[in-house]
């Protein structure tokens, strides 16, 4: 049987995974009442520079189903060895890797809420990296998303992500 990419949800409020959270904080800031800020209201210098790299954002196009690079940052390449600046989601490898961040991304759309994950992503038998997202919309119009921030956490110990990970399936929630 093939493994295939799984992922649960946390509340972007919880407080397990601080650099997100502060990030998920500036989010909130400059939402300034509105569900969502303008991508031309984030700063990225006024995150954390350790960070930054740690960031992505899809723009949503046109026709509203496909999500498509316009930042990638470095530390997102160094994991995946390769740069999707300009490419869409559904790019990703290995493929059910890219489906399941295209539902992903599919969620925030839908809901125009922030939505945590935490992603199982197997890669060779017995072999799986796992790690934690906060996806946040982003509008410039303030009626529609037409882009998404993300801010991944890779974690100190991938075991430790690991054992969140399995707890959240054991308890369905975090």
């Amino acid at each position: 049987m093939k493994a295939e990419s799984r992922y649960r949800h946390f509340d972007p409020d919880n407080q397990i995974y601080p650099e997100l959270t502060d990030v998920y904080r500036y989010w909130q800031q400059k939402q300034g009442g509105r569900f969502a800020p303008p991508w031309t209201d984030i700063n990225l210098l006024d995150i954390a520079p350790a960070v930054i790299p740690r960031i992505c954002v899809v723009d949503v196009n046109a026709d509203r189903s496909e999500f498509t690079y316009r930042f990638w940052g470095t530390a997102i390449t160094d994991m995946h060895h390769y740069d999707l600046s300009g490419k869409s989601v559904l790019v990703l490898k290995p493929a059910h890797y890219a489906k399941t961040i295209y539902r992903q991304y599919q969620t925030v759309f839908e809901t125009a809420k922030p939505q945590g994950f935490l992603t199982e992503v197997p890669f060779e038998a017995d072999h799986y990296t796992y790690y934690a997202v906060i996806r946040m919309p982003l509008s410039s119009n303030g009626k529609d998303v037409d882009m998404i921030m993300s801010v991944e956490d890779y974690g100190d110990d991938r075991d430790q992500l690991r054992k969140v990970f399995d707890k959240a399936i054991q308890d369905q929630s975090i």
